[in-house]
């Protein structure tokens, strides 16, 4: 009898042992790591915590580099009274940098695998685009036609500034909601992890900006190319696709 009772008080102390080592990998905030990535929104770093077995929160920051796209676009000159005007191409910088941060919650629905559902959002970096622009020929219209004078760019007009420049940009959303799938677990059971993510920001629709005065929305849109101005009103969210290296910290 003290035999029996001796198996049945050791079974027990060994299974309450292994469900708090378990408890203890798998409880809130018990599990920490760190992670560098590479994705669409450009390099990123990340730090991870468990919230229990199915649930892990992400916070991080992506940074775009500052690569610049230099190109000649040909631009019509909307002056009243002149009719529309063709000019010599004018060369426009196009800039993709920006910095934003994100609170993401990764969710594990089979305990078995590492597929994750990911919901969350970012913020910050609103400026999806900058460009600007400059010519000695845009100088001389707005010395000859002043604040009157502007470049058409879809369905807008961009104004010039007395220096003959044209500046201003395409924003977004500063809140952008995020849903993403991907496999591989934030917090990784050994010391090195890998993760693949694949998602969506919901960024709303793009809004052209100016440096150099207020925009024209153009009232007649028969008579421009509207390419420009339909990616503007259809791209409603911002793609993702993310390759991620992270090591646990304890």
């Amino acid at each position: 009898m003290k035999k029996l009772l001796l198996i049945v008080a050791l079974a027990t102390m060994g299974a309450w042992s292994t469900q708090m080592k378990a408890q203890k990998e798998q409880g809130l905030f018990n599990r920490l790591s760190v992670g560098v990535s590479a994705s669409t929104m450009g390099i990123g770093i990340d730090a991870s915590t468990t919230l229990n077995r199915h649930f892990m929160l992400r916070a991080g920051l992506d940074i775009m580099p500052g690569i610049n796209i230099d190109t000649d676009v040909d631009v019509d000159l909307d002056v009243p009274g002149s009719g529309s005007t063709d000019v010599s191409p004018v060369n426009i910088e196009g800039g993709l940098k920006r910095t934003q941060a994100s609170l993401l919650l990764n969710i594990y629905p089979f305990k078995s695998s590492s597929f994750f559902i990911a919901g969350g959002a970012y913020f910050g970096g609103s400026e999806l685009v900058k460009i600007k622009g400059h010519s000695q020929e845009l100088k001389e219209l707005y010395d000859q036609y002043g604040d009157q004078a502007g470049i058409i760019i879809g369905d807008y007009k961009l104004p010039i500034d007395e220096n003959g420049n044209v500046g201003g940009g395409i924003k977004v959303n500063g809140f952008r909601p995020y849903l993403g799938i991907g496999i591989g677990r934030a917090v990784p059971h050994k010391r090195l992890g890998f993760m693949f993510e694949l998602g969506v920001q919901f960024h709303g629709t793009p809004k052209v900006y100016s440096d150099t005065g207020n925009i024209d929305e153009l009232l007649n849109k028969t008579d421009v190319d509207d390419d420009f101005s339909e990616i503007l009103d259809k791209v409603k969210v911002y793609p993702v696709l993310k390759f991620r290296l992270c090591g646990r910290i304890f």
